[in-house]
């Protein structure tokens, strides 16, 4: 996804993090509901990504979660224990201004795998994990399939 991050403020919330654009195929807000005291995510599809997927009902929305999980809405964190052992390997003593400066970048992924492959790390993607929460979010989004079509018997990949 040509993802643009952004922090932002409004609708009550401190900090919404964006993902995608009012332009790309979907559109993702995270941000903390105080008052439900949880964190919410808001996944907006748009017709573009729709129709790839051959979707052009309401009724077939439901069907679409094999497809989100994991390759849409996926959380991961920088694993800087193998990305510290990978650049001091290849990179010397170099290796810890460029792990410094990832690590400045931290508070997004998106910009410190960008930085990582300005500096000579092909592939940053190998040092992501998954986070646990992504069993969770997977699991919310199948009750809500469930919820919204309960004829169609889901079968999770997680």
């Amino acid at each position: 996804m040509g993802s643009s991050e952004k922090v932002g403020h409004g609708n009550g919330q401190e900090h919404v993090l964006y993902l995608g654009s009012r332009k790309s195929r979907k559109l993702i807000r995270c941000y903390r509901k105080e008052a439900l005291g949880a964190f919410r995510v808001e996944l907006e599809l748009h017709s573009s990504f729709l129709r790839r997927h051959q979707n052009t009902r309401v009724e077939g929305l439901a069907i679409l979660v094999p497809s989100l999980c994991p390759s849409h809405v996926r959380f991961v964190a920088l694993d800087w224990v193998r990305l510290e052992r990978y650049l001091t390997k290849s990179k010397g003593q170099r290796g810890q201004a460029i792990l410094a400066g990832a690590r400045e970048r931290a508070a997004s992924i998106h910009r410190a795998c960008r930085y990582l492959r300005r500096h000579g790390v092909n592939n940053p993607h190998r040092f992501l994990v998954p986070l646990r929460i992504n069993k969770q979010i997977s699991a919310a989004l199948y009750r809500w399939a469930d919820e919204f079509m309960p004829e169609v018997r889901w079968i999770s990949t997680n």
